[in-house]
């Protein structure tokens, strides 16, 4: 374990697909030995017809507010014993960018993840994921990903740069031939000054690799991209999981710094 321990990336119920209580994710990174812990639930889907598109994947509107007033209490009642962050894991989507911006506007937020999940018109890691890698293609997904990817850190909207090779979810690995529109989406986030997640909920999927990938970690730290260590938690038995494993797989790759993170402001901590 390292001295300063942090969790960025952490949900709640309210996205659908998350279970327990707020409080026992804190509890457990209390357990866990962390000074840190971010929420970072899915942002409403703005970029969809409706007040609820789709309740299984992120919370509403209306529940966005008592989001915050939730985790802004846990962070008084936790005051020294654990910093607990107010953040958001904000989906890109082409196009409607005002409409994030507006959203982001609403609250005075401590971190930012950047995401992209929906990609030609459906969810690049919800079920049935996999079988689209046989429909449309794995070469067209992962070069319409990765365009997104760029897109969304080239808008300058985002902190943190989640799970930059979300593809591989299920198994479908990057095809070589799409190698050049990989490197231009990390080229993308090294001209950003965005840092990156080292996430080990990869681990938990059927790929069994923590996000990003080794090769694709080495790549972004050699160019001075910074990282933030993050579970992708959706349960309070996930808060700071595979951690050892995190920290080695960002050793391996030449970090020697992680960041957190007070409204939007860096600070960087020995790994």
């Amino acid at each position: 374990m390292t001295a300063h321990e942090t969790d960025y990336h952490v949900h709640t119920f309210r996205c659908g697909h998350a279970g327990g209580a707020s409080r026992d994710y804190v509890l457990a990174a209390l357990d866990r030995g962390l000074s840190e812990i971010a929420f970072t639930d899915h942002i409403p889907i703005y970029f969809l017809e409706g007040d609820d598109p789709d309740p299984d994947c992120a919370m509403t509107r209306a529940e966005l507010p008592e989001y915050v007033d939730e985790v802004l209490g846990l962070r008084e009642e936790f005051r020294g014993r654990i910093d607990v962050l107010l953040g958001l894991e904000a989906d890109y989507a082409e196009g409607h960018e005002d409409g994030l911006r507006e959203i982001l506007a609403l609250h005075e937020w401590d971190v930012v993840l950047g995401s992209v999940h929906w990609v030609r018109g459906a969810w690049i890691d919800g079920p049935g994921a996999a079988r689209r890698h046989e429909s449309e293609g794995s070469v067209t997904l992962w070069t319409e990903y990765y365009r997104l990817l760029g897109k969304a850190a080239g808008s300058g909207l985002f902190d943190v740069m989640t799970h930059v090779d979300l593809p591989k979810k299920f198994g479908n690995l990057m095809p070589p031939s799409c190698r050049d529109a990989e490197a231009s989406a990390l080229a993308a986030i090294v001209a950003s000054g965005a840092a990156v997640e080292v996430s080990s909920a990869g681990l938990r999927k059927p790929v069994g690799e923590e996000y990003p990938a080794p090769r694709v970690l080495r790549d972004l730290v050699s160019q001075g991209v910074p990282i933030v260590l993050s579970s992708d938690a959706h349960a309070p038995l996930e808060v700071a999981w595979g951690r050892d494993r995190v920290h080695a797989a960002a050793r391996r790759a030449g970090a020697a710094e992680h960041l957190s993170f007070r409204r939007r402001e860096r600070r960087r901590h020995t790994l």
